[in-house]
């Protein structure tokens, strides 16, 4: 397990979004603190003027199920620690 930096993320996410891999993010949601772990999703947007990112899951069927992440908030992605 490695160290990223912020802005190598942001390349991670946006490759990711280009070529439809799937990553593993784990974040914390905003209003509890807690830890939400994203397994496997899709990256559906990327936005890095607004500051947030939206994964879609693609195990959900029918409803497609839409996240929207700030990116302040990503601790961890691809086994990879997030550092600013």
């Amino acid at each position: 397990m490695g160290a990223i930096h912020f802005t190598e993320m942001l390349r991670l996410l946006d490759r990711a979004y280009q070529y439809r891999s799937l990553v593993d993010i784990y974040a914390w949601e905003g209003g509890t603190g807690e830890v939400i772990h994203y397994k496997g999703w899709l990256v559906h947007h990327v936005n890095w003027r607004g500051g947030y990112v939206r994964l879609r899951n693609p195990k959900a069927r029918g409803n497609r199920l839409l996240r929207t992440v700030p990116q302040v908030f990503i601790f961890r992605i691809n086994n990879q620690q997030v550092y600013l």
